[in-house]
């Protein structure tokens, strides 16, 4: 495969994020050069390349490539290159697309990838080696995978002889970098050991692994977290084996240390060629948004730092960061069908008699009435701060579901090996301000556990805690890199007030779920299987027991919410093929149901819930069809017209630009009272009307490439490419007439390229046509077997009041219940119009039942907006059963009712209605479908249902 093909294919296929698409094409690029020709000429061994000649090359190529000029010389004695990317932004995935594009393009089948630890070596194995791990490196490439891959680790590569090693597949060792220790070298141990697997060598001694590996011509060497191997004079053994190159990984390129005081400053590594770092990761949303938090108002230096009543008030606050993300991960993936992620809260605490206080502290009843107790775990690490493997496996693990662990006590800050993506609170209890900000405090929480962000600010929001440090933290913040001036400020009484998301089920959910939770039988079954389940678990046998009577408390509820689902889906599933509610009802007891395990005794019980239920399905329960619905163009017209330039219709912008540089060091200086502090920095605003000649697209290409952001541009239509040529050149006329010159021109147009597209657009949209408009229609189907949940946040015992006790004094925080015909037992209104509304649909004798829909129950409707963006998902006010009909209903005052939006969202729910009434007396339909607006001045106490609805 040509390099520009494997670069264009591994892009797309394997979705590589930006920087480890650079990272591969700068790479490439080198490989094509005479430095890197000469590089890949070491794979001929029997022509001698001096290692100083490539360097030189290679240093001259690199000096003409921004990205790459810092690097200065390989640190070994072979070729070696070091790419440091940020934590979180996919170092494993990079090393797999180097394999596949260095084996499609030059045919290296062979690499060496060593790791630093135990936990890093499995992790690798599995990334490389299961197809079915969500984070497999070769997902999406058809040439690389399982059948054409072989991985060799310390289990498995005393198995292989040498002249059956996949001669056409590609071979890549996985090694923890133990297997190079000198002692064990020296002893002539693990893969240096000789056998007769590999036959002799010339002094006749026994060949061995290692001996393998050195005579290999294709051989490339890949470093996991190679920071550490600079140092590690274990290393030395990759010398011997002499790769062609070796390509390096890292979060952190820096050796250490040199000076001390102020002149102390990090070594950085030399043979970085790409570097990533963590703030870039941040400005580029490839990670976590981090911020500081802290509580307003408390002067927290009037308390005593070392106290662990202090410890317990800044938990507090830890706590409701904790639990806002907790309520704010629910709620995300119960409106988009995402699984649930569970957060975490890391706790760094000064040594381990802190850590152990602070534990007890937590697991007692006096922190939060309890609410912790069994959901908490204390790391320690070994002699110099290498964290012990079993400690890692036990955070691994914290990302597991059923995992009740939510808060991590440590010591010391969490190093490589643990790359879990939960954590979302880190409370940094007695650290300086400025160890608060650095990459090794902020990396342990930045992953993202959806792969992206999500667009909710408190699912992508990783959440730092400072108290008294918080003043030189927002100091420091201002100039992070990492931060950039994101703070946060609770007040005492929105800690105390923290809501948790309640999932609020169907009414028909909750009653079959009572039956079963009361049925002394049936919950014998569920406590028994709940604790075989946990049994099960690898890491069972290490479990606290508070810890374990968790987990058994998790599965118990899953079970239960199982089999609640699964008896109503079986009753569900008999009315819609025709049967009459009293016919009976049988439930499958097959030995992979989840009843299978189930005693004859306690199967008799859930038949006899799930007969009695049958009765309950007609009431409080409105079958919804299921159908996707999203607007589709049609045939678009766009007139030709000539581009309005008025101040009005196209915004003037200034011709010059500011740059403001600040002196980062300065002289100290002693102030009134004779203490010496830093002294004051010099700054120095600039104004320029240029960056200069360096422009590489025309103002007119800027101004179209900007333009193709917008829903309705198509530049390879022909109809479009004259009209948007000619607008964009119209633009840059006008912004010409105030340009000093050229450059300036460009300075204008690329400075403001977004906001003159937005003003061009919208003159787009005023001249055009959409012909035969309508809907991309899915085929309808039954309705779910049960509504979905509706939820509500909840302040710690809040109770719902009725409508009748608030309809004069409506607050849109209130949580509203006690209803007698809607299929919720709770609902939160937006206006005081809409509880007006739901009042009188539970009093009236018209309606049979009422719902105020979730998010996400109509999922697959979607409406246009007046830009042409259709993305957005329908979501009515209510649904309203009558005895002849079921009705949708939008509540809108009058004055919006003929506005764009309203009436794109009236068009999806007519036509979600038209298709339902044509398939009356299938898929559980028996009642026509209609959709009505009800304007707000219409509905009064004295309103009757049916005049509002008909």
């Amino acid at each position: 495969m040509k390099p520009e093909e494997a670069l264009k294919y591994l892009s797309g296929a394997m979705s590589l994020r930006a920087p480890q698409a650079k990272s591969l094409e700068l790479f490439a690029g080198y490989l094509q050069s005479p430095a890197g020709q000469k590089l890949l000429a070491r794979m001929n061994r029997e022509i001698k390349r001096d290692t100083a000649d490539i360097l030189l090359e290679s240093k001259k190529y690199f000096s003409a490539i921004p990205e790459a000029r810092e690097f200065e010389e390989y640190e070994r004695a072979f070729p070696a290159y070091t790419f440091a990317l940020a934590t979180g932004v996919g170092k494993t995935r990079l090393m797999g697309a180097f394999v596949a594009y260095l084996y499609l393009v030059y045919n290296i089948q062979h690499f060496l990838i060593v790791a630093p630890n135990l936990t890093i070596y499995r992790k690798l194995y599995d990334d490389f080696s299961k197809a079915n791990n969500p984070k497999y490196v070769f997902k999406g490439l058809q040439e690389v995978n399982t059948s054409t891959v072989k991985v060799i680790t310390t289990d498995n590569y005393t198995d292989y002889r040498q002249q059956s090693l996949y001669k056409n597949q590609i071979e890549i060792n996985i090694f923890n970098v133990q297997q190079f220790a000198q002692k064990d070298m020296a002893a002539g141990r693990g893969i240096v050991k000789g056998s007769e697997i590999y036959g002799q060598k010339d002094d006749g001694t026994l060949a061995s692994y290692f001996d393998y590996l050195k005579e290999l011509d294709d051989l490339v060497v890949m470093l996991d977290e190679a920071h550490h191997y600079h140092a590690d004079a274990a290393l030395g053994a990759l010398d011997i084996l002499d790769p062609i190159f070796g390509l390096e990984m890292t979060a952190t390129p820096y050796l250490g240390t040199q000076g001390s005081g102020r002149n102390a400053r990090q070594i950085r590594m030399k043979n970085v060629l790409y570097s990533y770092n963590l703030g870039d990761a941040i400005r580029g949303k490839l990670v976590k948004d981090p911020w500081v938090g802290t509580e307003a108002d408390v002067d927290f230096s009037q308390f005593d730092p070392d106290s662990i009543e202090t410890d317990a008030r800044k938990l507090q606050l830890a706590a409701f960061f904790h639990e806002r993300a907790k309520n704010a991960l629910k709620e995300y993936a119960l409106e988009n069908n995402k699984p649930i992620v569970k957060p975490v809260l890391l706790v760094v605490a000064k040594d381990t008699k802190h850590a152990g206080a602070l534990r007890a502290l937590i697991n007692s009843d006096d922190f939060r009435g309890g609410e912790f107790k069994g959901k908490v775990i204390e790391i320690h690490t070994k002699l110099r701060g290498d964290e012990a493997d079993e400690n890692i496996e036990k955070l691994i693990l914290l990302e597991h579901p059923d995992n009740p662990v939510e808060i991590v006590i440590h010591v010391n800050m969490l190093k490589e090996g643990w790359d879990v993506t939960n954590v979302y609170t880190i409370a940094p209890l007695r650290e300086a301000a400025a160890a608060i900000l650095t990459e090794q405090t902020i990396g342990r929480g930045l992953r993202l556990p959806y792969g992206e962000r999500t667009g909710v600010p408190l699912v992508d929001r990783l959440v730092l805690v400072a108290h008294e440090q918080f003043a030189r933290v927002v100091a420091l913040a201002k100039d992070s890199p990492l931060i950039q001036g994101q703070v946060e400020q609770i007040s005492e009484r929105e800690v105390k007030e923290i809501k948790v998301l309640t999932e609020v089920q169907p009414v028909i959910l909750d009653m079959v779920e009572k039956e079963i939770t009361q049925n002394k039988v049936i919950m014998q079954e569920v406590q028994k299987n709940a604790e075989e389940l946990v049994l099960k678990q690898p890491q069972s046998e290490t479990m606290e027991t508070g810890v374990r009577e968790q987990f058994v408390e998790a599965k118990k509820a899953e079970i239960i919410s199982g089999l609640t689902k699964e008896t109503i889906k079986n009753i569900q599933f008999s009315k819609y093929h025709g049967q009459q509610p009293s016919t009976t009802t049988e439930l499958s007891f097959g030995p992979d149901t989840l009843f299978g395990a189930f005693s004859i005794e306690a199967k008799d019980e859930l038949s006899n819930i799930a007969k009695k239920s049958e009765e309950t399905m007609e009431k409080r329960n409105i079958p919804i069809p299921r159908l996707m619905l999203t607007p589709s163009f049609g045939e678009l017209i766009l007139e030709q017209f000539d581009l309005d330039t008025s101040i009005d219709k196209l915004r003037s912008y200034t011709n010059e630009r500011a740059i403001l540089e600040e002196q980062l060091q300065n002289d100290r200086e002693k102030n009134l009272f004779g203490e010496e502090v830093p002294g004051r920095k010099m700054s120095q605003l600039t104004r320029v009307t240029s960056f200069g000649g360096h422009t590489r697209q025309t103002p007119q290409s800027t101004i179209i490439a900007a333009l193709l952001d917008f829903p309705l541009v198509d530049y390879d239509d022909p109809a479009q490419k004259p009209l948007l040529l000619k607008l964009a050149e119209q633009a840059v006329a006008h912004y010409s007439k105030k340009a000093i010159d050229d450059d300036n021109l460009a300075l204008i147009i690329e400075s403001n390229a977004r906001s003159i597209a937005e003003d061009i657009y919208k003159q787009i949209l005023n001249h055009k046509e959409l012909r035969s408009e309508g809907y991309l229609e899915s085929n309808i189907r039954e309705p779910k077997p049960y509504l979905e949940n509706y939820n509500i946040s909840l302040s710690f015992g809040e109770k719902p009041f009725s409508l009748e006790s608030q309809i004069d004094t409506f607050n849109a925080k209130i949580v509203f219940g006690y209803f007698k015909k809607a299929c919720h037992f709770m609902y939160r209104f937006d206006s005081s119009d809409e509880a007006r509304l739901a009042y009188l649909l539970d009093r009236d004798e018209a309606v049979e039942d009422w719902l105020r829909p979730a998010p996400n129950q109509f999922e697959g409707l979607y409406w246009r907006d007046a830009e042409g963006e259709s993305h957005h998902r329908y979501e009515p006010d209510f649904v309203v059963e009558l005895k002849d009909r079921i009705v949708l209903v939008e509540v809108k005052p009058e004055s919006e009712i003929d506005t764009s939006s309203v009436q794109a969202k009236k068009t999806t729910a007519e036509k979600y209605c038209e298709v339902v009434n044509k398939n009356i007396g299938k898929y559980g339909i028996v009642k026509p479908w209609k959709y009505v607006i009800v304007p707000t001045e219409r509905i009064t106490i004295q309103s009757t249902v049916i005049g509002l609805l008909l």
